[in-house]
């Protein structure tokens, strides 16, 4: 079974093999040379221990963050077996194996032999401690991987998961966007590391880490201390053994009823149901209640609204700690940008529940449909993007600050508003329905919607910038308020007029999209030439992963 499972998994990856794969395999490569230039060239025994400790739990974490961060970990996911007849623990079982197999492990192990060399440049006698701590090293952070991955998707099954997922994508967003603040005194320290190694608290610190217990083994073998030795190395094989057995019985499929249990109804659900909605009973006024209920009861929802808003948290918390505290101001500004790029596959989201407007299409329908979820969406970022930029102003006392943050919220707003519509219909796609998710990410792939909105963000907010740029330096930011004002207003109006315009002509293309996976769909785009919006399309059936089996 195991054998017959790796090579579903070769036969799947060779058709989803892209670019950004062959990216991460380069960084992973660099990321091994690294280490080992590290460890060859350290000063003496204890500078080379304490550097690879340091590597070690980099290694570590960036098995832990990566797979959420790529939008997955393989392409096997436990539901493809639930029917089966099966035992479910072995299933587990094998696909943890499949794990083990893959470049990305194998580089891992090359990481790890820096253990095995350790140990033999310290005392070739405690070469069998190196080189069992190098295998352990390798079995423990895969299934760790896959533990945290899969993990985290069971938490999104309650609130306080949620939550905690949340945090996690959050402190992601903004370590990518940021995380430079805090690392750059560790960067500038890096040409010193081979002679000096890790020193004081940053060493007690490194030695908690399980990933160091191996080295800790080896440098008690190495001082004569054996009995400890075999305690730092049993302790850690127990950890790994443990780790394991979790991993494959989280692994194992399940055929239980899923979704987020609650004891009584929300109050953001309360508000919002019923004759008791302040909402207009009107088309548009029922996709805004729909909107506001489904981003407070679904997980999914909930995850890109929290992680936006702990993201920008996060991103103010380094500048108040760190030498840039002029940053913390606009941490509700970049809470604004992360939700639009994260609201850009609306309809994946929603999977193939888009078949009740197919078939209940009326006149004003899709006006209503693309109107009431930009709404939705600003009356859920702004109240919070405000209060959290005036927190971090009064926090900070950069006062100077808050007409060019006002300005960056207001026309922000507007621009990521109109693009997570336009992009949520042009560029769709599907992930699993949302009764059937199982993971964190299981709600489409949106790497082509986040890549274009970035580089969109300042070209539809230019006339915006320039003003702010130019009257900041003749000591007139307020007057550029206005200009954000309409900038925002007019980019908001235009992309959702063309995205409801677009959904008008290709609703049908949209559902066979979601219900039937990319190899459909492409049929009905032209395969050359055609609007910017159709090459938008090909773009994104072409690069953009699903994450459901076709026709499921």
């Amino acid at each position: 079974m195991v054998e017959l499972l790796i090579r579903l998994k070769f036969t799947l990856g060779r058709h989803s093999f892209g670019g950004a794969r062959w990216f991460t395999l380069s960084v992973i490569a660099l990321g091994a040379a690294l280490t080992w230039y590290l460890a060859v060239t350290a000063a003496s025994d204890q500078v080379r221990s304490g550097l690879l400790m340091l590597v070690l739990a980099v290694w570590a974490g960036a098995w832990v963050l990566g797979p959420t961060i790529t939008n997955g970990v393989g392409v096997l996911r436990s539901q493809y077996f639930t029917l089966l007849p099966l035992d479910r623990n072995r299933v587990g079982a094998g696909l943890l194996v499949t794990m083990f197999v893959g470049p990305g492990t194998l580089l891992t192990l090359v990481v790890a032999a820096s253990v095995a060399w350790h140990a033999w440049a310290s005392d070739p006698a405690t070469l069998f401690l190196g080189l069992l701590g190098m295998l352990m090293l390798v079995v423990f952070m895969v299934s760790l991987s896959r533990l945290v991955f899969r993990a985290l998707g069971a938490a999104m099954h309650s609130r306080l998961g949620m939550e905690i997922a949340s945090v996690q994508w959050g402190l992601i967003v903004a370590g990518l966007m940021f995380g430079w603040v805090a690392v750059q005194p560790a960067l500038a320290a890096m040409g010193s590391l081979p002679q000096t190694g890790v020193q004081g608290t940053a060493a007690t610190v490194l030695s908690l880490i399980p990933t160091s217990w191996p080295l800790l083994a080896v440098d008690a073998a190495a001082a004569g201390a054996w009995g400890a030795a075999f305690g730092w190395l049993g302790a850690f094989g127990a950890l790994t053994l443990a780790t394991v057995l979790v991993t494959v019985r989280l692994l194992a499929p399940s055929v239980a009823s899923r979704g987020v249990r609650r004891r009584s109804r929300p109050l953001g659900s309360r508000v919002f149901d019923g004759g008791r909605s302040f909402l207009p009973d009107t088309p548009l006024g029922a996709v805004v209640g729909k909107e506001l209920r489904q981003w407070w009861r679904d997980p999914w929802r909930g995850l890109e609204l929290r992680s936006s808003l702990y993201a920008g948290l996060f991103i103010g918390l380094l500048g108040l700690i760190s030498y840039l505290p002029q940053i913390a101001p606009f941490s509700g500004v970049v809470a604004v940008l992360i939700m639009g790029m994260a609201s850009s596959n609306l309809y994946g989201h929603d999977g193939t529940a888009l078949w009740m407007t197919v078939v209940g299409q009326g006149r004003d329908t899709h006006r209503a449909e693309i109107r009431g979820r930009q709404i939705a969406i600003a009356v859920l970022i702004v109240p919070l993007a405000v209060l959290m930029s005036a927190v971090m102003v009064f926090a900070t006392g950069e006062y100077w600050a808050v007409p060019f943050v006002l300005t960056g919220l207001v026309v922000f707003v507007g621009v990521t508003n109109g693009l997570a519509v336009l992009l949520s219909v042009v560029a769709v796609t599907p992930g699993v329905d949302p009764h059937r998710r199982v993971d964190a990410n299981d709600t489409g792939d949106n790497q082509l919607q986040v890549w274009f909105s970035m580089a969109a963000f300042p070209v539809l907010s230019a006339p915006t910038i320039a003003a702010t740029v130019w009257l900041g330096l003749q000591g007139m930011p307020w007057l550029a308020l206005p200009i954000a004002l309409a900038n925002g207003a007019l980019v908001s109006w235009l992309l959702g007029r063309i995205a409801y315009q677009r959904l008008e002509r290709r609703l049908p293309e949209m559902f066979t999209r979601i219900r039937y996976g990319k190899d459909i769909a492409a049929r009905a785009v032209p395969e050359s030439g055609g609007s910017l919006l159709d090459q938008l399309e090909r773009g994104a059936l072409a690069s953009n992963a699903e994450t459901k089996p076709t026709g499921s």
